[in-house]
């Protein structure tokens, strides 16, 4: 992870901070979002330092992302008829924040038959909880990796995403927003004009190491393309739905989730 994709990371959590403390948001909520920035920035900086696994090992990492989602949905927490978390010592985690955007950036590495299986059973698990903000997150990461990378597994891989995703629109999704998570922007603006600012500005800092992509065309620009893709889907489903909106409002998940993504980034 580099230092400047850690500063962006830090800015966007430190810009919802000072919202949610000017705002009155429980003071657990800022503590656990630094603590989630730490965690992650630890986690990546393990991920980047490490020895560069095998292609094949590589490739297994999105399986067993695809196979976690789909556990979410069979086993996980439900709340108003959705089941896309896991209680962990008292705190709800969201996997699929946690784990996709990595499966994603993994995949657009490696792009191998046994990371797109992956990927596919990832499509059915957010169909099934259903997700349509990360269903429609996965659709966009490879939609951007298709577009600079037309391999077969890339292709499969697309074709059942965006199935999935149409299969998350055809059910009810009826989870209510939860102040300081869903619809910060919205509650920024209604709080102080200024405090809107704050927000989106926070938003638009942590897309900013996707800049690279805007540059000169390398064998790189596809990773690139990927983390900018999946992050502005994040960004977007939380901007129109009731969905968690990234760093700067209250959740561990997409915090970490950014970090570990970000750590597969080419230095």
């Amino acid at each position: 992870m580099t230092i400047f994709t850690w500063l962006c990371a830090a800015s966007s959590v430190a810009l919802g901070s000072i919202f949610m403390f000017a705002a009155g948001a429980p003071r657990q909520y800022i503590i656990i979002n630094i603590a989630a920035l730490v965690v992650g920035f630890f986690v990546a900086v393990l991920m980047s330092r490490g020895r560069v696994p095998d292609a094949r090992k590589s490739g297994a990492m999105p399986l067993i992302i695809g196979t976690i989602l789909l556990a979410t949905a069979l086993f996980g927490v439900q709340i108003d008829g959705a089941t896309r978390w896991f209680r962990i010592a008292g705190l709800s985690i969201q996997p699929s924040l946690i784990l996709l955007p990595l499966a994603l950036m993994q995949f657009a590495r490696n792009r191998r038959w046994l990371s797109s299986v992956g990927l596919m059973i990832a499509s059915v698990g957010l169909a099934m909880q259903p997700d349509r903000a990360m269903s429609g997150t996965l659709a966009a990461g490879l939609a951007a990796l298709w577009l600079q990378r037309r391999e077969a597994p890339v292709t499969v891989a697309l074709a059942a995403a965006l199935f999935g995703f149409a299969g998350a629109m055809l059910k009810p999704d009826v989870v209510p927003p939860v102040l300081f998570v869903e619809q910060v922007v919205r509650s920024a603006f209604a709080f102080h004009v200024q405090a809107g600012i704050v927000i989106v500005a926070g938003l638009l800092i942590l897309l900013l190491p996707a800049a690279a992509m805007l540059g000169p065309r390398t064998k790189e620009s596809a990773v690139f393309a990927v983390f900018g893709a999946t992050w502005l889907a994040v960004v977007a489903f939380a901007l129109i739905g009731n969905y968690p909106t990234p760093l700067v409002g209250y959740g561990s998940s997409a915090i970490i989730g950014y970090c570990v993504s970000a750590a597969r980034l080419p230095r």
